[in-house]
């Protein structure tokens, strides 16, 4: 009962608080705001009139933020997974078209910082878990998703450079608490629960000392929401266009987790495709043209859906992941993720819906197309032997 008078208490709050910005930022009679939607009026007074947030209360700077990433949150506040009482509250109040145009708005504001991260160095632990990551427990570098200093890798992946560092803190442990969960593949959770409180003090003030990035340029960004949209129906945010093809999503672009690959003899079904999977996914019934495995390796190798960031792949030089199994030897095994049949009809399915055919397994959905899949089951296939080829 306490904890449900303190959300009512918040909710009323944040009813009177979108009231309130809405009379201070009546626009004039015939004025109309370039790019801006009338329900950012209800965002500048926790995170300012151009999204650079306020370190003093806790509130992040979204200035800049990619639009889908920024679309996914105002959803998970609004379906409860992920946790914030007033911004669950403000989340509910909106209607799902006015959450897609504030990601769209937001996306697009290039703020200045809010505050100077100061003289003081960060930790050079934060930095090597930032770029380097520690192999031994497992953590991947936080760069590889993140991009290089942490500028972000749109359209999923949040840029970490600039945010306040005790912001960057609580949303680390957020994860690693359970209490956000917006993520189906989970990657940020299993590389939260890996790092002690020293080493997400030490990432936060290393990627807070960074200077925040600009927005990416629409030229840049448009291809890859295209990509994303392909076969897919428009998201519950209405104008974003930045919807995924499927259901699940990855909250932070590249993997961070993979499924536990079994091995074991050879099995002679792979060439047969399948019919049906477990449960109520159904897999390709018709024959899948031949995938290209030269056009497969290249997918792999050009980092866009971040299967080096967690697997080694033999004939790839970068891709030397220690989160996700190695892939070496693939096409001997019998199983996938360990539970699934291992033939191409599975494994197409599998690589573009990872959670449905088995919702054990910590791969997340990366966002291939049915024939980038073939071309990457086709190529996978080729690794008849741990050093191929």
């Amino acid at each position: 009962m306490k904890a449900a008078a303190v959300a009512g208490v918040i909710f009323v709050l944040v009813s009177a608080l979108l009231h309130a910005a809405h009379a201070q930022f009546v626009i004039p009679s015939g004025q109309v705001p370039r790019q801006q939607p009338p329900a950012a009026q209800h965002c500048v007074a926790c995170h300012g009139a151009q999204g650079e947030g306020n370190p003093d209360t806790g509130t992040p700077r979204i200035a800049g933020q990619p639009q889908y990433y920024l679309a996914r949150q105002l959803d998970s506040y609004a379906d409860g997974s992920r946790r914030h009482l007033a911004m669950e509250a403000m989340a509910k109040l909106l209607a799902p078209e006015d959450r897609g145009a504030l990601a769209a708005h937001y996306a697009q504001l290039n703020a200045p910082a809010a505050r100077s991260a100061g003289s003081a160095p960060p930790p050079e632990r934060g930095r090597v878990l930032a770029t380097i990551g520690n192999a031994e427990r497992r953590v991947q570098a936080c760069n590889t998703c993140h991009g290089p200093g942490g500028i972000g890798e749109p359209p999923a992946s949040p840029y970490l450079a600039g945010l306040d560092a005790s912001y960057i803190t609580a949303a680390t442990n957020a994860w690693r608490e359970g209490t956000r969960r917006n993520d189906a593949g989970q990657q940020m959770a299993t590389v939260a629960k890996a790092m002690t409180p020293d080493d997400i003090a030490a990432v936060a003030q290393y990627y807070a000392s960074l200077p925040p990035p600009k927005p990416w340029p629409l030229h840049v960004v448009q291809p890859m929401l295209q990509k994303r949209s392909m076969g897919g129906t428009p998201s519950a945010s209405g104008p974003v266009t930045e919807t995924r093809a499927k259901g699940v999503g990855v909250e932070q672009g590249a993997p961070m987790t993979g499924g536990t690959h079994g091995t074991g003899a050879t099995d002679a079904s792979r060439s047969a495709p399948a019919s049906s999977s477990p449960g109520s996914v159904v897999l390709h019934n018709v024959p899948l043209g031949p995938g290209d495995p030269a056009r497969g390796r290249a997918i792999i190798a050009s980092g866009v859906h971040g299967c080096t960031a967690c697997h080694a792949i033999p004939g790839i030089r970068t891709a030397r992941g220690v989160v996700g199994p190695p892939l070496g030897g693939f096409a001997r095994r019998a199983f996938i993720a360990g539970q699934l049949p291992n033939n191409i009809g599975v494994l197409v399915a599998f690589l573009q819906n990872p959670a449905a055919l088995e919702p054990r397994t910590g791969m997340p959905d990366v966002g291939l197309t049915l024939e980038e899949a073939r071309h990457i089951a086709a190529f996978l296939y080729t690794l008849e032997h741990a050093g191929a080829p």
